[in-house]
């Protein structure tokens, strides 16, 4: 009998267990969203989240240098035009549609990584915007979890006698090319670290497992990088 009562007891616990992961599981924010269109200053979309549908949404769009990472511009407004589009696909009454202005020409021609944040929580969303040629290009990013990231230049001590060239045939760059273990992050990769987006093109015999060398052009500037942890992205066109 003592133990029937025992097993039952492992039962509940293990029930009880299952039912606060499955609260927790449907409890959990669902933000999405999107970009639909830049026209001149005006930077349109949608967002909404699915646990709250006819709620509006925060939403804030970044302006990131793409070379270097640096934040350069940040707008936020309230996701709440209707469109009946939206509400034709499902998206809660269909008033989640957001623009918001964004003024180009504080900053030179070049391009831009624009992402989305709804009520605070960045989308795994990113865009690359060309000031000059007026081009969007939609992106995923899919995170492949927290890196070791180090720092190489030409010099002997760091390229092993390469300079430059990298595993793949080209010129590294710096603000482009890192080094990756090609078992775990093939070769031609675009990576995203720390806002910067990288291209996979160089092996290194120390760059092992989850472990990311980044290409810089003066030894100075490797030392002043030392060794850091970054979430890595990869860029899913």
């Amino acid at each position: 009998m003592k133990k029937f009562r025992l097993t039952i007891c492992v039962l509940l616990t293990v029930i009880s267990m299952l039912l606060n992961t499955v609260c927790a599981f449907a409890s959990t924010p669902k933000n999405s969203g999107h970009l639909d269109s830049i026209d001149g200053n005006k930077v349109s979309g949608w967002a909404w989240n699915s646990a709250a549908p006819d709620t509006p949404v925060s939403v804030t769009v970044t302006v990131a240098n793409s070379h270097t990472g640096e934040s350069l511009l940040s707008e936020t407004a309230e996701a709440d035009i209707e469109r009946n589009d939206l509400k034709e696909s499902g998206i809660g009454n269909g008033a989640h549609g957001f623009e918001i202005m964004i003024d180009w020409s504080s900053i030179p021609d070049d391009t831009y990584m624009i992402k989305l944040s709804v009520n605070g929580t960045a989308l795994p969303l990113a865009y690359q915007y060309n000031t000059a040629t007026k081009i969007i290009k939609n992106a995923t990013l899919v995170s492949l979890g927290t890196f070791k990231t180090t720092a190489y230049c030409p010099c002997r001590s760091c390229s092993e006698g390469y300079g430059r060239l990298t595993k793949t045939g080209t010129q590294a760059t710096a603000s482009r090319t890192v080094a990756v273990d090609p078992r775990v992050i093939p070769l031609g990769s675009h990576l995203l670290i720390d806002g910067v987006e990288y291209i996979a093109e160089d092996v290194g015999g120390g760059v092992k497992g989850k472990h990311i060398d980044i290409f810089y052009n003066t030894h100075s500037e490797t030392r002043d990088h030392g060794v850091e942890r970054s979430e890595v992205y990869l860029i899913q066109s």
